[in-house]
């Protein structure tokens, strides 16, 4: 009897730990994906200072940016459905997107996208990359700050409640 009390103690210390291990890996995807929302900016840049694409030839060419291909992929789709790009745009970052602040960000794209020529549509993307790179970097401190403080506090709960168990 004592044995599967320790042992469901045990589980339940490793459980608390994992938690922890979960919380700061949901923070770390946030932060890629910012990250990588940069990267799709800068590459936005590139290509419409070059061939002044489409929004969907651009979310078409968009490589390297593996979290945020769905929704891209969704949005080009909206579209050919037959919706405006901010209105696609809004539909596809709301599927994705959980963080308020984060969809905010996401959202101005979209409502700012071809409503002005070439240079005006650079000077956007790189304001709004500017905006992401910030982010990211808050983003990381963020995981770098709170990694530890997950760990212990999933453990330290999982102790107790093994304790309370035992």
């Amino acid at each position: 009897m004592i044995l599967i009390r320790i042992m469901g103690g045990a589980f339940l210390v490793v459980s608390g730990a994992l938690a922890g291990i979960f919380l700061c890996e949901r923070l770390r995807a946030r932060a890629d994906f910012m990250g990588q929302y940069a990267q799709f900016l800068s590459q936005a840049q590139a290509v419409i200072g070059y061939t002044a694409s489409s929004a969907g030839e651009l979310f078409r060419s968009a490589g390297g940016v593996p979290l945020l291909k769905p929704m891209l992929d969704n949005a080009v789709e909206l579209m050919n459905g037959g919706m405006d790009l901010k209105e696609a745009w809004r539909v596809s970052v709301d599927s994705y997107v959980k963080n308020g602040r984060d969809r905010q960000l996401l959202y101005y794209f979209g409502e700012t996208f071809g409503t002005s020529n070439i240079e005006g549509e650079l000077s956007k993307l790189a304001l709004q990359r500017e905006n992401a790179e910030k982010l990211y970097g808050e983003y990381l401190e963020e995981v770098r700050s709170k990694k530890k403080l997950y760990r212990t506090v999933g453990m330290f709960c999982g102790a107790m409640a093994a304790a309370l168990l035992i």
